[in-house]
């Protein structure tokens, strides 16, 4: 008996130390951001940032969708809207890593990169947070003055910004994408903003 416990317990363990490793890192990135916005500026931002945002993004979205698969296995369940944020931060990285030239890259360089690290921190540090957490009662947390700020103003500035990110993606024209990858960028583009509106009503009337 007490051995059966036991591989539950290690990913209970697991469970809760990914997700504190994630609300502290999502931290580190605010923090990291709020110290060299004002020596840099936007210009020289991407430079002392960017690699860390990308690796985090890899880090939270495999790691949380390879504890859904061992907590909730395969099914149709998988395609929930936290698996799909995950899919769309890897998708991020992958279109936007620029790991050759993104000191250069001008789709970097834009206020809605700055808005995009607020908002992807404040709103992973919020959920990670809830995820530690989520013995507290849902009634109380809907309730909270940090759900109705996230809810209503870090998740819409969250999508935004991205979505303005995709489109000077595509418009500014780089190596990095070619005939097919502005085909796929540019379908994205048009299913984001329905997709996102659909999750978001989902999350409010969750």
């Amino acid at each position: 008996m007490t051995s059966a416990k036991q591989p539950a317990r290690l990913l209970i363990k697991i469970y809760q130390l990914f997700h504190i490793s994630c609300a502290f890192l999502y931290c580190a990135l605010l923090v990291r951001w709020m110290i060299l916005i004002p020596l840099t500026s936007r210009k020289f931002l991407p430079g002392g940032i960017h690699t860390f945002l990308c690796s985090l993004m890899v880090y939270s979205a495999i790691g949380n969708m390879l504890l859904w698969l061992k907590t909730r296995g395969l099914g149709l369940s998988i395609f929930n809207r936290h698996n799909l944020k995950n899919v769309n931060l890897l998708y991020l990285v992958a279109i936007l890593h620029f790991y050759d030239d993104y000191e250069h890259s001008l789709v970097l360089k834009n206020t809605s990169y700055s808005l995009f690290i607020v908002a992807l921190s404040l709103t992973q540090m919020y959920h990670h947070w809830c995820r530690i957490f989520k013995s507290t009662g849902s009634q109380d947390i809907s309730r909270s003055w940090a759900s109705k700020i996230n809810t209503f103003v870090m998740l819409p500035c969250l999508y935004m910004s991205e979505f303005y990110l995709l489109l000077l993606n595509t418009e500014i024209d780089n190596f990095h994408n070619g005939p097919k990858t502005v085909l796929l960028n540019k379908a994205v583009l048009v299913i984001f903003i329905p997709l996102c509106l659909h999750l978001y009503k989902s999350f409010i009337y969750k």
